[in-house]
């Protein structure tokens, strides 16, 4: 049973493989002194609302964030500020997919300077996805989001809230 380079390299592209890389994006909410929010959205395929999320890309995943949130959301790039919080990879169940999933999720925190009078309402849509305002405890509070996705909930909360 030797252990050689190419069954370590075998191991190492079906690790690659089950990994799967998602920016998680936590967009502060700056008109709501009172109490801290989170722009989420209503996922249809994991009928769920979920933190803004896209694929991490191997290079220069901040500056496609920064792009993807202004053509989701339609604000100008320049009003947008990102800074990369924490990574953390985690084993969660895909709605999705019906099956346990290793995410490498990597958690950015955008603020944006002006957001557009529509999108500050509790809850809008923009180019057909449906957005909500929520605090991590109206998140905590919903039976859906918990049984779904409340390891990424604990995950921003830990590492916003630190």
């Amino acid at each position: 049973n030797k252990y050689d380079h190419e069954v370590l390299f075998q191991d190492i592209e079906q690790l690659n493989m089950i990994q799967h890389n998602h920016s998680l994006v936590a967009v502060k909410d700056n008109s709501c002194e009172e109490k801290l929010r989170y722009l989420v959205y209503y996922d249809e395929r994991w009928d769920c609302k979920l933190f803004l999320n896209y694929k991490t890309v191997d290079r220069a995943d901040e500056e496609s964030v920064i792009n993807k949130v202004s053509a989701d959301l339609n604000v100008d790039k320049s009003q947008i500020n990102c800074r990369y919080i924490s990574s953390k990879v985690q084993e969660k169940y895909s709605e999705s997919h019906q099956e346990n999933r290793i995410y490498n999720h990597r958690l950015y925190e955008i603020k944006i300077q002006v957001f557009p009078e529509d999108e500050q309402k509790e809850n809008f849509v923009v180019n057909g996805r449906h957005y909500y305002w929520m605090s991590i405890s109206d998140m905590e509070r919903d039976p859906n989001i918990v049984k779904k996705n409340l390891d990424v909930i604990d995950f921003v909360k830990e590492s916003m809230h630190a």
